[in-house]
């Protein structure tokens, strides 16, 4: 897990009397999650919960709350944060800002047609959920990408290969990555580890810190990289046929969508390994997942010999 913060049983106790979900009986990691401390929380109430946002500053969790009522006026399937006795759905601590949340019962599903039936279903639902105003352009693409080339001009990490490699593909792909495709409410990270199942049946599409405003595109080609692969990082291919194929039912795609699919599953793929690179060789180095970048180089390079097959069914 994403284990940045620890709570000594002082400043737990200070966080759970804040909240109507009476007293603390056990707390326990969460293993999993590359941006937050994740922990179950057992009360006197029942089970919550409980995140440390640790990669978030208060601007962006404001807006992350916006979206999160935003998208409940609408019904959409997710989870909402519980109130503190204050009517605050966000304590911010000494060492960083907490939200609780419900511990809804499930379990990460494993990828299969029907799983990926109900993703695509979802992702379009949300898809046609008009935005709100202030959302982020997405997080983990160009827009990072730019000022983190001039971060490491001058350091070890300028020549990497993986660094040379991404300048490269992106200035091939800028005028794909342009193109006027529709735009929308993106979740920006919809990984198989921010889906709950209960067998095969979703119970909720969560975690939406990376909620923001895009192409629309880069969604679709995020959830058939983080969805419709095994765990050596193999593609399902009718995963991604269902995915794509239910996805179209709610929101049919444009011509040109189609087009710049193969384009925007790559960059979605190079987002998240640029996200790893970044995050576990330079900002907090973690030998253990220095190399974790380069699955999804993997994955994206299965796509590119695969996909064909799935235009052609």
């Amino acid at each position: 897990m994403a284990r940045y913060t620890t709570l000594s049983p002082i400043e737990l106790t200070r966080i759970v009397a804040q909240y109507p979900i009476g007293r603390s009986l056990k707390l326990e990691e969460i293993p999993g999650g590359f941006g937050n401390s994740n922990f179950k929380l057992i009360t006197t109430a029942g089970a919550f919960l409980l995140k440390i946002c640790d990669e978030k500053d208060l601007t962006e969790l404001n807006m992350q709350i916006a979206l999160l009522q935003h998208l409940h006026q609408h019904a959409y399937p997710t989870v909402y944060p519980i109130l503190t006795k204050d009517q605050k759905p966000l304590i911010h601590e000494t060492f960083g800002s907490v939200m609780l949340y419900p511990f809804l019962q499930g379990t990460q599903p494993q990828p299969s047609p029907k799983i990926l039936t109900q993703l695509g279903k979802a992702l379009a639902k949300l898809h046609c959920i008009p935005p709100i105003t202030g959302l982020p352009h997405f997080a983990m693409g160009i827009s990072q990408m730019r000022p983190f080339f001039q971060e490491v001009q001058d350091t070890q990490f300028a020549t990497h290969p993986f660094v040379e490699s991404l300048k490269s593909e992106l200035a091939s792909m800028q005028s794909q990555l342009s193109a006027p495709l529709p735009t929308g409410l993106l979740h920006g990270d919809l990984f198989l580890d921010n889906t709950l199942f209960e067998g095969e049946q979703m119970v909720a599409i969560l975690d939406f810190e990376e909620g923001c405003y895009d192409t629309l595109l880069i969604d679709i080609g995020m959830t058939i990289i983080g969805c419709c692969y095994t765990p050596q990082h193999r593609l399902i291919l009718k995963t991604a046929q269902r995915f794509l194929e239910a996805y179209n039912a709610v929101r049919p795609l444009t011509e040109d969508e189609w087009k710049y699919l193969d384009c925007f599953v790559h960059y979605a793929a190079l987002s998240i390994a640029f996200w790893r690179f970044r995050q576990f060789n330079i900002r907090r180095p973690n030998t253990h997942r220095a190399n974790t970048y380069q699955e999804m180089l993997t994955r994206s390079t299965e796509w590119q010999a695969q996909s064909e097959f799935l235009t052609n069914n």
